[in-house]
């Protein structure tokens, strides 16, 4: 979510192969990943974010040489859970099969954020944080219009209007030039 922007529910659903490392893409095809309207969406990783990458290329790693999966295994596989005869139930790994819905993404951001005390943003902040980190990084038309591709949008309007808001801050600074000194 992170590098591409991509939906939630997408995310879910990616294989493997949908992952190129080296190319920084992943590729949403609507047969195989749940896409909105049913569009092939080709998206690639936002510069600036190498953390994220090698948190990336290391789980698929583990997923290739530790629990062996394969292509057309799920890049996200669903916790498996075991009943415990003192304790009800708990996660006792992954299995082989994708989540069933978007809710385990869901609860895994929001306790990430809390561990960082945080506020409670949802999946779909990241897609508003690569857009605005795109308007703050973007020096070309071009890039704009990448960035909108990458998060699906075939009219860089529909970015503009649901993420390009500037804070107040950068509204004036954009504006008079002005930069605040501490």
């Amino acid at each position: 979510m992170c590098l591409t922007g991509i939906r939630v529910a997408a995310l879910v659903t990616l294989k493997i192969k949908h992952v190129n490392l080296q190319e920084k893409s992943v590729t949403q095809n609507p047969r195989e990943v749940a896409t909105k309207f049913g569009k092939v969406i080709d998206t690639f990783f936002a510069k600036d974010f190498l953390e994220a990458e090698t948190a990336l290329a290391d789980w698929m790693t583990y997923l290739d040489a530790v629990a062996l999966y394969g292509p057309d295994d799920p890049l996200f596989p669903a916790t498996a859970i075991t009943a415990q005869a003192d304790r009800g139930f708990a996660a006792t790994g992954i299995q082989r099969k994708h989540w069933k819905t978007t809710e385990p993404v869901r609860k895994i951001v929001r306790l990430a954020f809390a561990a960082l005390d945080l506020p409670n943003y949802g999946p779909h902040a990241f897609r508003h944080m690569l857009a605005r980190h795109a308007a703050k990084t973007c020096e070309s038309v071009a890039e704009l219009v990448a960035t909108a591709q990458n998060l699906g949008h075939t009219d860089i309007l529909t970015t503009l209007r649901s993420y390009g808001q500037n804070s107040r801050e950068d509204h004036r600074r954009l504006i008079t030039g002005l930069v605040d000194e501490a």
